[in-house]
């Protein structure tokens, strides 16, 4: 199970392009997997390629949406499941 103390990264074959209205889309180029963030969803996904831990993603989000920390949490961690399901993000070991 993800938690906000995990290190996690986007997977190497997945690539990103924004579009209007703040969107993201996803495309696993091995799986052809399309994925489609939504404007909280695109600030995870740019905080997971920035390498950024999960906890300060959390608290990005409480600072720009303006939501308490106990929601930041949860959407962090959903999105990062559901991507890690999918095959769209890797967690990362102690070594990596």
């Amino acid at each position: 199970m993800i938690s906000l103390n995990d290190r996690v990264r986007p997977h190497a074959d997945v690539v990103d392009t924004e579009l209007a209205e703040q969107e993201t889309v996803l495309l696993h180029l091995t799986t052809k997997l399309y994925f489609s963030l939504n404007p909280t969803g695109s600030r995870i996904w740019k905080g997971l390629k920035r390498q950024h831990p999960l906890e300060a993603i959390s608290r990005q989000l409480q600072d720009e949406f303006d939501v308490d920390a106990e929601q930041a949490a949860a959407s962090v961690v959903s999105l990062v499941t559901e991507l890690e399901r999918e095959g769209l993000v890797v967690v990362l070991t102690a070594a990596e």
